[in-house]
């Protein structure tokens, strides 16, 4: 059996431990924002992050723009989501449970009924779609459409194949999605330059309940950091809380939860005023 490719490589745990530290101390302290003054050392800690590919999350800088951030990923490293390497993450683990994909699961036990149709944005090659069809059967005539990228797409279609999963498809528009019933988006988002305003006026009609996950809500102001997630770097959105809500409620949705992902964090090295200690989750649903 071929063994699966190897996109990075973890450093081992002491090593680990030191980074992580040092993490903290530089994007949670003054300490980092002191040393953020420091000329030339921001940069040069930028090019040194940019370069490694053996970690899947690690943050780098502050944008106003989507544009701005993506202007300053280096030539030589791959950006984005749509390509080769990117698409090839999950295939050796389709249906990944992890904490925070729960709170999905238990909505979703909840929402679902016979002939549902659940819209999947930026749903990768169906990790939730696989990790709730591990525990839970859907119920029958239940359609799941997943919107991303042409090269996850690719990659998604030959997986459903392979595993016989006929009620999950692929678009790479959101134009070409169908009306549905739940709109679902797991931490893919902030990664879209025109999400938030732009998700619902994209889609061809409203559905009535939205469930959000794993998502860089904050009480600063909107920005942008660049992400190194190993054999790549994308451009990564931070959320106004107060913005963020405002445009669902401005379209008619009330907030019906809201739990928090403390499994990932946004830590920026020399801006802890930005940095987020924790993701989060929420559930909107059409008001009458």
């Amino acid at each position: 059996m071929a063994r699966p490719q190897v996109l990075f490589r973890p450093a081992s745990p002491p090593l680990r431990l030191l980074r992580r530290f040092l993490e903290i101390v530089l994007a949670r302290t003054p300490v980092g924002r002191w040393l953020g003054h420091v000329p030339f050392l921001p940069r040069l800690y930028a090019r040194r992050v940019l370069a490694r590919r053996d970690h899947p999350r690690i943050f780098t800088g502050l944008y106003p723009t989507f544009a701005a951030a993506a202007a300053d990923i280096p030539s030589w490293r791959l950006a984005g989501w749509d390509n080769e390497d990117t698409s090839r993450l999950w295939v050796e683990q389709i249906d990944p449970v992890i904490l925070s994909t729960y709170p999905v699961f238990f909505w979703l036990s909840r929402l679902v009924r016979e002939q549902s149709v659940i819209v999947d944005f930026g749903g990768s090659i169906g990790l939730t779609y696989y990790g709730y069809r591990r525990y839970a059967a859907l119920p029958a005539g239940v359609e799941w459409v997943i919107v991303e990228l042409p090269k996850l797409c690719e990659q998604g279609r030959n997986i459903a194949l392979r595993e016989g999963a006929s009620n999950l498809r692929f678009v790479d528009r959101p134009g070409d999605a169908p009306n549905c019933d739940i709109l679902l988006s797991a931490g893919a988002l902030q990664f879209v330059e025109h999400s938030i305003p732009g998700l619902l006026e994209g889609l061809a009609g409203r559905p009535r309940y939205l469930l959000l996950n794993k998502l860089p809500v904050t009480a600063a102001e909107d920005c942008w950091t660049l992400e190194n997630f190993g054999p790549a770097v994308s451009p990564q959105r931070l959320f106004n809380e107060r913005r963020f809500l405002d445009y669902f409620s401005g379209h008619g949705y009330r907030l019906r939860d809201r739990w928090r992902v403390e499994n990932l964090d946004c830590l920026i090295p020399f801006h802890p005023d930005h940095s987020i200690k924790y993701f989060s989750g929420f559930l909107f649903e059409l008001a009458p």
